[in-house]
This record gives C-alpha cells, sequence and structure tokens, in this order.
C-alpha cells in the first residue's frame, strides 16, 4: 500500500516537469502577472498590433474590454481594429488556418488558453527566447526549438533589437543579455493580458475577495457572540 501511494506521490510532483519539458527547452524566467488595468489595455494594443495577423483568441469577445477593463466602443473598434471589426466580435485573425500552414508550414494556434495550458512563465521566456538561425523564418527559440513563428517582437521597442540579437544557444540552452526594460514591460503585459484572456473572471474574484474576507470577519465575530450567549446560559 505504501508502495502504491509513493508512486502517486512521485508520478505527481514530476507532471510539471513533464508538462516544461514538451516544448523541448529550458523555463529560466519569472514574471509577476499584472492584472491593473493600464498592463492589461497594453498587452490588449500589443496583441491585436502584433499577434493577431497570425493568432486568434477565439474564446474571448472584444466586448469584454470595455465591460472588464474600461475601454470605450471606439477605443476597441477603432484602436485596436482599425475599423474593420465589432465590439461583439471574438477576437480572430483575418488569417485562415490554410493560409498559415501555407506560408509558415503549420497552422498557427489559437492563444485563449495558452497561459493555462504552458503557464505564463513558459509564454514569457518562449517571447524573449528568439534567437537568429538558419531556419524558414530565419529565427529560432530557446524554450521551443524548430518553432515556425518568426520574432514578430524584433522591433516591438527601440531596445528590443539590441536584446534579441545577443541572444544565443550555449551548451543546447539559450543565453539570455539582460532584458530591456522597456521591451520587458511590453512582453509582461502581453502575457499578463494572455494570462486574463484564458480566465476573464479573475477579475471578478480580486475585486470580490476583500468583501468576502470582511464578511468572514463579520460572521466570526458573530459567531463568537452567540457562542457566547449560548454557553453563559448553560453554565
Amino acid at each position: 500500500m505504501r508502495n502504491w501511494i509513493a508512486a502517486i506521490v512521485m508520478s505527481l510532483v514530476a507532471l510539471p516537469g513533464i508538462a516544461l519539458g514538451a516544448g523541448g527547452g529550458k523555463l529560466p524566467m519569472h514574471m509577476q502577472v499584472d492584472y491593473s488595468k493600464e498592463a492589461l489595455r497594453d498587452g490588449a494594443q500589443t496583441f491585436a498590433d502584433s499577434c493577431m495577423g497570425c493568432h486568434s483568441a477565439k474564446y474571448y469577445r472584444y466586448k469584454n474590454l470595455v465591460s472588464h477593463l474600461g475601454m470605450t466602443k471606439s477605443e476597441v473598434e477603432d484602436g485596436l481594429g482599425y475599423g474593420t471589426i465589432s465590439v461583439n466580435d471574438h477576437m480572430m485573425s483575418a488569417m485562415t488556418q490554410e493560409q498559415a500552414a501555407g506560408w509558415f508550414g503549420a497552422a498557427a494556434p489559437d492563444l485563449s488558453l495558452v497561459t493555462r495550458v504552458r503557464g505564463s512563465d513558459w509564454v514569457y521566456s518562449y517571447l524573449l527566447a528568439f534567437y537568429q538561425d538558419d531556419t524558414a523564418t530565419g529565427w529560432n527559440n530557446g524554450v521551443f526549438p524548430q518553432v515556425s513563428m518568426p520574432n514578430v517582437l524584433y522591433h516591438m521597442t527601440e531596445d528590443a533589437p539590441a536584446y534579441y540579437d545577443g541572444v544565443h544557444m550555449k551548451d543546447g540552452h539559450a543565453a539570455y543579455p539582460e532584458v530591456p526594460e522597456k521591451l520587458d514591460t511590453k512582453v509582461q503585459n502581453l502575457v499578463s493580458f494572455l494570462t486574463y484572456v484564458g480566465d476573464p473572471s479573475v477579475l471578478a474574484r480580486q475585486s470580490m475577495g476583500p468583501w468576502v474576507l470582511l464578511f468572514l470577519v463579520v460572521l466570526g465575530v458573530l459567531t463568537f457572540l452567540v457562542k457566547k450567549e449560548y454557553w453563559r446560559d448553560i453554565h
């Protein structure tokens, strides 16, 4: 019986390592997800400008940007969609799966749940792990080797080219220079937005949390007073 329990525990402990290993590389970086509206809005803009040429977030509607992040209908339809979308649409790429497969050799995955499957740290590390290589796109990745995705973040900020030019492979793993502040902020905001897209209810839970704690405190005080009054009659 003990051997069975030990085997089950060891298999559960090993699962995270197996999941990370499925990406084909090392997980070297950590980030703190920022759920502030400012960060999520910036991440949404980056996703629309740099990711939606190929990727969709088909389980997420633009209207959540209005109700959750306080953006206006005009900011969403004109600022993010450049007049081509409605606020009631899902976040769908204009590129079809067939076009993606023909141009890049593989259909671009939907990113609605990417952080729930891979984890925010994995996506953050992946976006900062591109290095130039002799591939069809001219880029490879230290976290996901031989990925078909080109480095769309190379010109995201003025300090991005120098950073990505400094990433190289060493002993089978990507060696990274220090991440510039502007690029790091942009990437973290993008990953924070994707994390929010994978679980939009997180904002409501966070805002509800203090009220739940207050309710438990009040309930605890009332319970103590009731208990005190009840036992006073007994004794």
